[in-house]
């Protein structure tokens, strides 16, 4: 690795979970920043992925003769102490946060040249609510502007807090958490933070900033750099949702009606917008979404008002002003400074840039109904990459590798590193059903195809006396499943994933679900937040069942994605839809393997599992299911149906759990 640091460029490297990814690249790492003067920018998709990492750092830095500086980076929205309880901040964008947060800081460097009272600290109510307006300054900002930097650098250095206890430092001492990590930043050699903060334009000039430091000295690491690919595409895909107009027209109604220059009124103008998009999303979006046919919108916007290309534009352009001036007028106001008008404005000045081959536009239902620039090319925003003196790509589900580095444009000299798993080969076995499968058109055509499933997989977890977790393609198949006669088969103490579940009860249900001795199986979805998003260490997860192969969903942008990459790389098939599959099969089987002592057995319930007999060793088909898991478990006891509820389901008097695919 230290040669490779010391060479620089792209370097991905796929290993599997609990190989120490992380130590192994953040020890040579250290050493080569240390001797370059170089930084380590560690992008992590998760908090605890960031937790992972600062607390690997700190075990190096005890070795070390003089200890580094490790600073975790998070959004203001996260860190603000200030505005935590201001009602009006809930959804708030970055930029209007850091408007809000601009003009406190104004406030308070005013304040501390003696210009105007210093901030006295606020009266904020037991989890209720306060007023904007009623905020002038911030005395946390205030107490960084007078705080020892010095002496605090050197305390922070010899502990090296995860962001949690940086944050309740931070909020003991009364300092602003979020100012208190930039000002570190120009001493610290490791600096974690999320994806945007390098990925979205303006926040890494910032950032780079306060790192006082050239890209050509970062030595940049991408943790779970499989999802990589494609929050880069949404984070340049252009929307327009039919709610957002809803929300510009509400505006007008609220400050007053005005005409555009030689056309209609604002009010008019914008309830044409609404009907034309209302109009292609009903038209087209039959089931997730359509492909818009070229030009359709902007015709259907210049019929309806009678105007030109040239007359749309001047339209939008006032539009955009009053907008604009809106949003000073309520930062003036110390109100959120937000516009509807100037948000559905710009998004339609900017609409006809957004063409092929880099975009393809479609009407969308879901999540919400949109008209949406959907962006096919990831390589253009990832370009930044390419400026920092190295890049590592981690990931334990990165392959295929080729895949990869093609989506993300990273070039032929890109090194691939493979790494096979260390862990023993018995400890870990892949069986499959040949006798059933959830292919679409086999399930459609079969009204009894549901029903043998459900019954296939009681035999199936019958014969598992340990914890288990059953994935299906999508929250849609899970729910006819139960609604096929698993439910009423299921033991007691199971845990249901539902599609709309609040993140924070789902953590909450769960890691009582891992905890309970009694606590048999979990229920959800391949690519969901319990098949990647969470570790289940020794006895906690023992075995998976994989209900069907997890192809991914086909929507037009997926076709027009396949459609790009076959134009651009000549394997789209394989890189939009094996690729994914793959990657959401290994991710699960994962789950219950995550070091040299863990135990399991992976079945996958489909007979098209042998296409990716490459990926999963010793795939073989099921035989004699019982005798193989009593041979590999041991004597445990088996679980038996129960009438007790279970964890995650509808309580009694609820509606029943959203059907909502993915």
């Amino acid at each position: 690795m230290g040669t490779i640091a010391a060479r620089g460029g792209p370097l991905l490297v796929n290993a599997p979970t609990g190989s120490g990814k992380t130590v192994a690249v953040l020890a040579p790492l250290l050493e080569h920043a240390e001797l370059a003067d170089h930084k380590i920018l560690y992008l992590v998709r998760t908090h605890s992925q960031e937790v992972q990492v600062l607390q690997e750092t700190r075990a190096i830095s005890h070795r070390l003769s003089h200890p580094v500086l490790a600073v975790g980076l998070a959004g203001r929205a996260r860190r603000c102490f200030l505005l935590e309880n201001v009602a009006e901040i809930k959804g708030a964008t970055a930029e209007e946060h850091g408007k809000l947060c601009a003009d406190r800081k104004r406030a308070t460097e005013q304040a501390m040249r003696g210009e105007a009272p210093v901030p006295p600290s606020p009266d904020l109510p037991e989890g209720g609510e306060i007023d904007l307006a009623d905020l002038d300054g911030c005395p946390y900002y205030a107490r960084v502007l007078q705080a020892d930097l010095d002496s605090l650098t050197e305390r922070l250095r010899s502990k090296l807090p995860t962001p949690h206890e940086f944050e309740s430092y931070a909020r003991e001492e009364n300092l602003c958490a979020y100012e208190l990590a930039k000002r570190l930043l120009p001493d610290a050699r490791v600096v974690t933070a999320p994806y945007a903060f390098f990925f979205h334009p303006h926040i890494r000039r910032s950032l780079f900033d306060w790192m006082r430091i050239a890209p050509d000295r970062i030595d940049l690491v991408i943790d779970e750099a499989h999802n990589l690919p494609n929050h880069l595409r949404e984070l340049t895909t252009v929307a327009l949702p039919q709610d957002s107009v809803r929300r510009a027209r509400a505006e007008i109604a609220e400050r007053g009606d005005f005409q555009l220059p030689d056309g209609p009124s604002a009010s008019r103008f914008l309830d044409l917008v609404g009907a034309a998009v209302e109009e292609l999303i009903h038209a087209l979006a039959r089931d997730d979404d359509a492909v818009l046919p070229p030009s359709v919108f902007e015709e259907a916007l210049l019929t309806a008002l009678g105007g030109t290309s040239h007359r749309l534009d001047t339209w939008l352009g006032a539009l955009a002003t009053w907008g604009e001036n809106l949003r000073d007028e309520r930062r003036r106001e110390r109100r959120l400074p937000r516009s509807w008008v100037h948000t559905v404005a710009l998004t339609l000045l900017s609409w006809p840039q957004l063409e092929p081959p880099a975009y393809v536009k479609v009407a969308t239902r879901l999540p919400r109904p949109a008209l949406e620039a959907y962006a096919l090319d990831a390589s253009g925003p990832a370009r930044p990459v390419l400026d920092c003196h190295l890049s590592v790509h981690l990931s334990g589900t990165l392959a295929p590798l080729e895949e990869y580095r093609d989506s993300l444009g990273l070039g032929p000299e890109t090194r691939l590193l493979d790494v096979p798993s260390h862990f023993p080969a018995e400890n870990r076995r892949f069986l499959y059903d040949p006798s059933v499968t959830t292919r679409f058109e086999e399930l459609r055509g079969d009204p009894r195809a549901i029903a043998r499933l459900s019954d296939r997989l009681v035999e199936v977890l019958q014969t598992l006396p340990v914890k288990t977790a059953v994935f299906f393609p999508s929250f849609d198949l899970l729910q006819r499943v139960l609604e096929a006669g698993l439910h009423s088969q299921l033991p007691g103490n199971v845990f249901i994933e539902y599609s709309k579940m609040p993140t924070g009860d789902l953590w909450r249900s769960i890691e009582g679900w891992k905890k309970d001795p009694e606590g048999t199986i979990l229920l959800g979805v391949a690519g969901g937040r319990l098949a990647e998003g969470i570790d289940y260490p020794d006895e906690e997860l023992e075995a998976v069942v994989l209900v069907g192969i997890p192809y991914p969903r086909p929507t037009a942008k997926r076709e027009a994605l396949r459609r790009f990459l076959d134009a651009t790389t000549g394997r789209g098939w394989q890189y939009t839809v094996e690729a994914p599959a793959q990657r959401s099969i290994l991710q699960a089987c994962g789950r219950m393997i995550r070091s040299e002592n863990d135990r399991g057995i992976a079945i996958i319930l489909d007979r098209r599992a042998t296409s990716f007999a490459s990926s999963l060793p010793g795939l073989t088909p099921i035989e004699n299911l019982a005798r193989f898991t009593a041979e590999f478990y041991g004597r445990r006891a088996r679980w038996s149906p129960s009438t007790r509820p279970v964890s995650g389901s509808p309580a009694a008097g609820e509606a029943s759990p959203s059907r909502e695919k993915t």
